[in-house]
């Protein structure tokens, strides 16, 4: 089970992005749809979203093993000619680590478009080999259709960055997704996901509010084909989630989040 891990999910440095739980929750989703600003990592232009001071922390297992845990912690916030968000995210051990430092800045250009990048720096840490950096740049766009629906894209890596002396690719990754709005208390988002080393996912799911203060996710990845679950509650300016994933082959993987909007 370790080595299939190892060879499987660790074929390509910095695969694995920080992800917040709701975003698991509702379909493993790279779109932050949830003003959460773990987002911004992944999701630059989300940081549009934050009218107010955000600061979340986020931390993850995934198939139950140490060696592919995940912490982040962030925060966003307007400023006088936009928007800005920074956060740091720690992946893997004390043989094998990854660091990312994420900065995100944002502007509203329009009524109908925000925009967003990136700046990623990548710090590669392997026990007895040294660390290694690179910089990458994200962009991402939120664009309104109209009152019910949005498009959403993103393009990670940008510049194409590689890390080590071997010039081993980052991925890049290529994201399109539409926002649907059918009720004030329902999202329903489909995410078309195309990495350059792997073959596209379509990822559907998205988050209803049964309650004012609870709030279910689900939702379905192919490629592999994994469904997730999670459940958030809110209390005052405090967001609390949790989120599960299944996988065909491996163990479950569990994700823990809390975010608070500072007024």
């Amino acid at each position: 089970m370790f080595s299939l891990c190892v060879s499987t999910y660790l074929s390509a440095a910095f695969e694995h992005y920080p992800s917040n739980s709701a975003a698991v929750g509702s379909g493993l989703l790279t779109v932050n749809i949830y003003a959460n600003a773990i987002g911004v990592f992944s999701d630059p232009a989300s940081v549009t979203l934050f009218k107010k001071r955000n600061f979340a922390i986020s931390s993850g297992h995934r198939f139950g093993l140490r060696l592919l845990q995940h912490h982040s912690t962030a925060i966003a916030q307007p400023i006088k000619k936009g928007f800005i968000a920074v956060g740091a995210s720690f992946f893997g051990d004390k043989l094998y680590g990854e660091t990312i430092w994420c900065l995100a800045m944002g502007r509203k250009i329009s009524d109908k478009l925000n925009i967003g990048m990136g700046l990623m720096v990548y710090d590669l840490q392997i026990k007895n080999y040294g660390t290694t950096k690179n910089l990458g740049i994200n962009m991402g766009w939120r664009m309104k259709l109209n009152e019910t629906l949005q498009w959403r894209g993103i393009w990670r890596n940008i510049n194409g960055p590689t890390i080590g002396k071997s010039k081993d690719a980052i991925p890049q990754i290529i994201v399109s997704a539409l926002v649907y709005n059918p009720l004030p208390k329902a999202t329903v988002v489909i995410e078309w996901e195309q990495d350059t080393l792997y073959e596209s996912r379509l990822k559907f799911g998205g988050e209803f509010k049964l309650l004012p203060w609870v709030v279910i996710y689900t939702g379905h990845a192919s490629s592999p084909n994994q469904t997730t679950a999670g459940l958030g509650i809110i209390y005052k300016h405090l967001n609390i989630n949790y989120a599960v994933s299944t996988h065909s082959h491996l163990d479950l993987s569990h994700w823990f989040g809390v975010g608070l909007t500072i007024h």
